[in-house]
């Protein structure tokens, strides 16, 4: 299971489209610090649909990708993906 399951949970019981998020309150929804790389690099925060970078299952595992991301302000967007054929939602 990812360490970010916490955040793929959170977006789950999420109801809405869209959402805006701090990294602040993304680290509380995690219960712990992004990691510094999430501060710098745009690339940590790419929807892959492939790759080792585990965080991605975060949004991705729960039907979001990100979008508008701001590492100045320290936000970015998650907006509710459109589904894929074959794509089975979790529970």
């Amino acid at each position: 299971m990812s360490k970010y399951h916490a955040l793929r949970d959170f977006l789950l019981q999420s109801k809405t489209e869209r959402l805006n998020m701090s990294f602040s309150e993304i680290e509380e929804v995690l219960g712990f610090p992004l990691p510094k790389s999430a501060y710098e690099y745009p690339a940590w925060w790419a929807n892959e649909a492939e790759g080792q970078h585990v965080q991605k299952q975060g949004w991705m595992d729960a039907g979001y990708e990100t979008s508008d991301l701001n590492l100045v302000q320290k936000q970015v967007t998650f907006i509710k993906a459109p589904r894929q054929a074959g794509q089975h939602e979790l529970k």
